[in-house]
């Protein structure tokens, strides 16, 4: 094996990826934004592996309010599930969750690469995975939902932090707390799921708004 030929190949990669970022994005803010059209593309590409292990995935944050520009994509997702034997006890099984191995492979195979939060720490874990796609440079956010906050979670992952702040202030003005990663709504040990987008909004006393119209 030629390792130097191998380290100058993976050198090209990495530069004409970084080239790619630099040709397609825009700092706005002092963050980069990239044209809609290449966060479809990666969202695309990061849905068609992981639909088949998910039973539930939707593309959220700004590409879903489909917005010119997009600092992210952000995808929501609920992930399938398997038992396994435990590979260091025969007597033993495990539950792996088949997205999120999804993920770990799309790491290892150099499609997405960890990057680290505002506090300068990597955030990977359970419920979210903060992550690069290595070819464009776009930022990739994944959250794990359940069925329980799945709308609550799409809601406030569609954004964006205006449209979630009247939610929580309608919310608060009839005596309830939104949670949506968790609860959903809570007052006093009663909690309400809903059903739909729609139900969130109702909930509160706000008209449905589509999501490409939330501002």
């Amino acid at each position: 094996m030629n390792t130097r030929a191998n380290n100058v190949g993976s050198a090209n990669n990495a530069q004409r990826g970084q080239s790619l970022a630099a040709a397609h994005c825009s700092p706005v803010g002092g963050k980069p934004r990239f044209p809609n059209a290449v966060g479809m593309k990666v969202a695309a590409e990061l849905c068609a592996a992981l639909k088949p292990v998910c039973e539930r995935l939707i593309v959220a944050g700004s590409l879903r309010r489909r917005e010119p520009t997009v600092g992210d994509v952000e995808i929501l997702y609920i992930g399938k599930t398997e038992v396994r034997q435990d590979p260091a006890d025969m007597f033993a099984s495990l539950t792996v969750n088949l997205a999120d191995e999804t993920i770990a492979s799309l790491e290892k195979s150099g499609v997405l690469e960890r990057r680290k939060n505002a506090n300068g720490s990597e955030m990977y874990g359970p419920k979210n995975k903060l992550m690069r796609h290595r070819a464009s440079g776009i930022p990739v956010d994944l959250f794990a939902a359940t069925t329980e906050n799945w709308w609550n979670y799409l809601v406030c992952r569609t954004g964006p932090a205006a449209s979630n702040m009247r939610i929580c202030m309608a919310a608060q003005a009839r005596g309830w707390k939104w949670n949506p990663y968790g609860a959903g709504f809570s007052r006093a040990g009663e909690t309400r799921a809903m059903e739909s987008e729609a139900e969130v909004f109702a909930f509160v006393g706000l008209p449905y708004v589509q999501p490409e119209e939330r501002r």
